[in-house]
């Protein structure tokens, strides 16, 4: 193997040989090994197919990347190469399995010095803020590190730090607007860690009511945000829970409400804290916003309450909500 000269974008090359069949090869070393990875390389200019090299790739870039017919291989022994009449093709195989006993990925908590392995988790409950600020106002992926930073309620370096994940993941790419399609791929994992992150470091308190429908404010003015099946637009025709966010929760909330705390009872209530700020020059929601009092969360989080519930009967309201926002 030889280091690769001039600035044509890769790495190293490599020649592969066996039986007479031999064949040079563009070496690219990548992490992760997505096409996006690859894509700002000068492809046009290679004079020998590329060979992408790294530590592990998951069964859908290893899909992506045969239809595309770039090769590569990782430390696994996952494997696509092809060459005269050479043809390997290994798939499937993957890290062991952790110790069930280990530390979860979930140990990042908020305003804390995140471990080594929480560093890796995308969706730790910070960076899934940065993550559904994204969502939420897609533009964002094109805004300033600090005007991202204020609509997530992170630090500017928790944002640039989450900002470069994305990227390196193949989830956006710096300086564009998210598309649809980059909208519903990182919606799905985001939605799916959202109850064991960033979810329950947001709970401030759980209550038991006869009637989720029957909500008062203390005042007309208050910052009340409805989620979840209790969210103005939510195909429910009578939600049992209610899911609200705020950012300060009086006590007074629940008398007026006749809330009970019961702790053998489940609750039907929860309170959320309210952690993002809408951009300024973010478009006005098609559902409520600013024409009713209380208005929804921003539709990220009403669809992922929506699954947090694990009720089967709201996975399909779900995916509606989702499809006409997303």
């Amino acid at each position: 193997m030889k280091t690769a000269s001039g600035d044509r974008g890769f790495d190293a090359t490599a020649i592969l040989s066996r039986h007479g069949n031999v064949q040079e090869y563009l070496l690219v070393f990548t992490a992760p090994m997505t096409f996006m990875q690859i894509s700002h390389r000068r492809l046009d200019e290679a004079d020998s197919p590329i060979l992408m090299v790294g530590e592990r790739i998951t069964e859908r870039s290893a899909t992506s990347l045969r239809d595309l017919r770039i090769q590569y291989i990782d430390s696994l022994g996952n494997a696509y190469i092809e060459f005269g009449d050479v043809y390997i093709d290994v798939r499937g195989r993957r890290p062991k399995p952790r110790d069930p006993e280990s530390r979860s990925d979930y140990d990042d908590t908020v305003g804390h010095e995140r471990s080594p392995r929480s560093a890796h988790n995308l969706f730790s409950p910070r960076r899934s803020q940065v993550v559904f600020a994204l969502l939420s106002w897609p533009h964002l992926a094109a805004a300033r590190v600090q005007d991202i930073a204020t609509a997530a309620g992170v630090s500017m370096g928790q944002a640039h730090d989450t900002l470069s994940m994305l990227n390196d993941a193949g989830f956006l790419h710096r300086g564009t607007t998210l598309r649809s399609d980059q909208i519903h791929n990182l919606l799905r994992p985001w939605a799916a860690e959202y109850p064991r992150g960033l979810r329950k470091k947001l709970v401030i308190s759980t209550f038991q009511t006869d009637d989720p429908t029957d909500f008062q404010l203390l005042s007309p003015d208050q910052d009340v945000y409805l989620s979840g099946e209790s969210a103005t637009g939510v195909a429910i025709h009578r939600p049992a829970t209610l899911t609200v966010y705020l950012d300060h929760f009086d006590r007074k909330m629940a008398f007026v409400n006749r809330w009970r705390n019961e702790p053998h009872q489940p609750p039907n209530v929860t309170v959320m804290q309210k952690f993002w700020t809408k951009p300024d020059d973010a478009p006005i929601d098609d559902d409520t916003w600013g024409l009713v009092e209380p208005s929804n969360a921003p539709w990220p989080l009403v669809y992922a309450d929506l699954l947090a519930t694990n009720d089967p009967r709201l996975n399909e309201v779900a995916d509606t909500w989702k499809d006409h926002h997303a």
